[in-house]
């Protein structure tokens, strides 16, 4: 397109054409007859022919404008579509996005991010799961654009976004204690106890309160994941402390036996969405981090009832 076209040129050009005369289309643009008289003038020295002739009939297409209109609609369309395409991605409807989750909260992200592509149609989406410190290390990397994981301690890598929920005791079917109300670390003593390794948070806050408590765990059973632990409290190995949105998915098998009671003193499972301190952050991933922090909210307050 030669440099000295403009849009506008363009566009009035276009509504001549459209309309059929000048007057007409300077009353449909708002405009004075002679100020799109001279545009099309200016236009017509700018591409070096003529586009009207004008006769005692009125104004008449040239040959050369009507090939020319063919190619002045396309460049129209095509600004049209970028100038949406601006939008959608001031807006963050747009664009793609590289997200990291824990695999504890693996079947929750999939619904999030579902809901979220249904109200971004154009959004493209690639969901990951590794273990919190590898996605940790890819979002400090700029390698996801956001990461769902378990707390992280402070690091200047990462901007972290925590949230706590209360955990759940799992019973197994058949458990003596379940016409309690809510279960003790007292109440756990001796009983065949299922976690999640020694270094996962949960097991080492349980191990924590059963020394303040002076009491002593039997852990008959680790695992890596809480979805893991749940079914094999469902097959009856043991007894486990279960974050509420294992839980809660876990509640809907129809295999399911788990008998799920409150635990005291209170023990919470801490997540955060994370973002990177040193990459840039797109306006798509601040949308969607918005969304999920809307999720995650309405989530803690309906579990930590």
């Amino acid at each position: 397109m030669n440099p000295k076209i403009n849009a506008k040129q363009l566009y009035i050009f276009q509504e001549v054409i459209s309309s059929g005369s000048i007057s007409k289309a300077a009353r449909r643009l708002g405009l004075t007859q002679p100020a799109v008289s001279t545009a099309i003038a200016n236009l017509e020295s700018d591409i070096g022919f003529m586009l009207f002739k004008r006769n005692h009939y009125g104004t008449e297409m040239t040959i050369e404008a009507k090939s020319f209109s063919e190619g002045a609609e396309r460049v129209l369309r095509a600004l049209s579509d970028l100038g949406e395409l601006a939008e959608n991605l001031k807006n963050g409807r747009v664009g793609k996005l590289q997200i990291g989750c824990m695999p504890g909260l693996s079947t929750l992200a999939p619904k999030i991010v579902a809901s979220f592509m249904r109200s971004n149609p154009d959004v493209k989406l690639s969901l990951q799961t590794f273990p919190s410190r590898k996605v940790e290390e890819w979002v400090a990397g700029g390698h996801f654009d956001l990461g769902i994981v378990e707390k992280p301690q402070e690091k200047k890598e990462l901007e972290v976004f925590p949230y706590s929920f209360r955990m759940i005791c799992a019973l197994p079917p058949g458990s003596p204690l379940v016409d309690k109300k809510e279960i003790t670390i007292e109440d756990l003593e001796g009983r065949p106890l299922i976690t999640l390794g020694d270094a996962h948070q949960s097991t080492m806050r349980l191990r924590s309160l059963a020394y303040k408590h002076n009491c002593s765990l039997n852990v008959v059973a680790e695992t890596q994941l809480f979805p893991s632990a749940m079914a094999l409290v469902n097959e009856g190995v043991g007894y486990a402390l279960i974050d509420p949105i294992t839980a809660m998915e876990y509640g809907r098998r129809n295999d399911n036996t788990v008998v799920l009671r409150p635990f005291t003193p209170q023990i919470d499972f801490e997540v955060a969405i994370i973002l990177p301190s040193f990459h840039l952050v797109s306006r798509l991933c601040h949308q969607f981090q918005s969304a999920l922090k809307e999720e995650l909210d309405k989530m803690a307050v309906s579990l930590n009832r």
